[in-house]
């Protein structure tokens, strides 16, 4: 029998949902947004009663090897105990598609925010009302954000670091550079603009955040292979990197 993601979510929801310690499961990522494709990976949440994190991930395991021989089980270190995340591959599975699961216990969780539809929850199990909404705290973001704007200006302001390496030739050391000092803090004022609610999302789903135009100049700016590339490509970014600057200031001043 083919293991499917809905073989997959079906022994998830009956296996470790059966558990009473087991409060919520729930989706996110694609299936959220309403953009699943063959690509998608299954991003799931399970919520555990406090103390019960552990024995939720072993019981995850077991889940995975029922259906199958596990290939990839990586955890990511330094992460707080209450709040763990694993990806999962299953052998004879497509390459593309993992399953990326956050356990947490039930005081991590906080409310989704109902005007944010980059991360929309799909709810498989809910015994305590885990799932909730609240609406965005303007001035809390407004600031937030106001603080972003200024760390990114303050990098953008020592892109001087990037030009000195195209003028020394060195290609490793201006890519590094263009990148740290150039382009991060040109996303990430874009970011404010075009995503507010998810401004640390770097480049993950651009293609889809950020209007075509802009995804075009990112790419043209991404996209360089030599010290002449990068140095003819600093009058675009700065201007680009100007405006959203401007607009963004305008944004955050209303």
């Amino acid at each position: 029998m083919p293991i499917t993601r809905e073989t997959i979510l079906k022994e998830i929801v009956s296996g470790l949902g059966g558990e009473e310690y087991i409060l919520a499961i729930w989706l996110e990522g694609a299936d959220g947004t309403n953009s699943l494709d063959e690509y998608s990976d299954i991003d799931l949440v399970c919520c555990a009663k406090e103390g019960c994190v552990d024995e939720a991930i072993a019981r995850l395991d077991e889940c995975m090897s029922v259906l199958g021989r596990v290939d990839i089980a990586y955890e990511q270190p330094g992460r707080p105990s209450n709040n763990r995340y694993k990806v999962y591959r299953l052998e004879d599975t497509p390459d593309c598609p993992f399953i990326d699961a956050t356990v947490q216990s039930e005081s991590v969780p906080v409310p989704f925010i109902a005007e944010d539809k980059t991360v929309v929850p799909v709810v498989l199990l809910d015994k305590a009302a885990i799932v909730k909404y609240r609406t965005m705290d303007r001035a809390s973001l407004r600031s937030q954000l106001h603080a972003r704007l200024l760390q990114a200006q303050g990098l953008y302001s020592q892109r001087s670091r990037a030009v000195k390496y195209t003028k020394r030739g060195l290609f490793l050391e201006s890519l590094i550079y263009y990148q740290k000092y150039v382009l991060n803090p040109l996303v990430d004022v874009l970011r404010i603009i075009h995503t507010p609610l998810q401004a640390d999302c770097f480049l993950v789903h651009a293609s889809r955040d950020f209007p075509a135009e802009v995804v075009t100049a990112l790419e043209h700016l991404y996209g360089v292979k030599t010290v002449q590339d990068i140095a003819e490509r600093m009058d675009s970014a700065d201007e680009l990197f100007h405006k959203a600057m401007a607009e963004a200031d305008v944004m955050l001043s209303q």
